[in-house]
């Protein structure tokens, strides 16, 4: 089965045949610029090499048939352009010019694959000098293919600049996160280990500030650090206790029996 190509893809094959720096290749060329303007080639491609003739070659590109038989009907619609070209191709994928078709004074180039076949080459034209609005035409797109590929590149700059900008902060975020996630790990390792040495079950409700007050109190007495604090802490408590239960009314019938 042919492959269905595209007037994109023919453009593409084009710049690969006629690139720079031997070459200087435009899209949409009108024969003139304003409202004088007619026509337009499809393509535009000039030489650059005197060694190799200096030479305009034009391009109509059809993709379908229907659009060829079309062109067909109209032979004096490419004239606007293809009298200032020294050569004139018509540019198709396979299948779309059959034998006989043809005009005498054209070249046709067939894509295949990504690159184009010459099935006829096209003859020299004897073209006209090239008119004033014709070299404004081709000077303004050539303008516009330079400001263009300009502005691409700060694009390009700018895209690249904005994917580090982009990924810097990503990578912070990220850092910062994982920071924030470990020391909340840590945060509740350490509640658990608290309230297990307190005896609290992990799911028990409790008073976080009371709780918070009673913990640091005790550990700011320093009770816990040695064994001595612990033993103070013992013996004050049964001083404390011993005290407590002398200063206890004793009950009247305790009284009696006593007596």
């Amino acid at each position: 089965m042919t492959p269905r190509f595209t007037a994109k893809d023919v453009r593409a094959a084009l710049l690969n045949r006629y690139r720079a720096p031997e070459w200087a290749t435009f899209f949409e060329v009108p024969d003139s610029t304003g409202a004088a303007a007619s026509r337009s080639a499809d393509a535009i491609a000039m030489s650059l090499y005197p060694s190799r003739g200096l030479r305009l070659h034009g391009f109509e590109i059809k993709v379908s048939r229907s659009d060829w038989l079309h062109e067909l009907k109209q032979p004096d619609k490419s004239v606007a352009l293809q009298r200032y070209c020294d050569h004139w191709w018509i540019v198709t994928p396979a299948d779309i010019v059959r034998e006989g078709e043809l005009p005498p004074t054209w070249g046709h180039l067939i894509l295949k694959g990504n690159g184009l076949h010459c099935a006829a080459k096209a003859p020299q034209l004897d073209r006209e000098q090239w008119s004033p609005n014709f070299l404004a035409a081709l000077l303004r797109r050539s303008h516009e293919a330079r400001e263009r590929g300009i502005r691409e590149g700060i694009d390009q700059v700018m895209a690249t600049e904005r994917a580090a900008i982009e990924k810097t902060v990503r990578d912070r975020v990220d850092r910062e996160v994982s920071s924030l996630r470990s020391i909340n790990q840590t945060a509740a390792r350490k509640l658990e280990e608290i309230m297990a040495a307190c005896g609290m079950a992990p799911d028990q409700w409790i008073n976080g500030e009371d709780f918070g007050t009673a913990v640091r109190l005790v550990y700011d007495l320093g009770v816990t650090r040695t064994y001595c604090g612990l033993a103070q802490l013992a013996q004050l408590a049964r001083q404390f206790a011993d005290k407590a239960e002398a200063t206890i009314p004793k009950p009247a019938s305790d009284e009696a029996e006593a007596a």
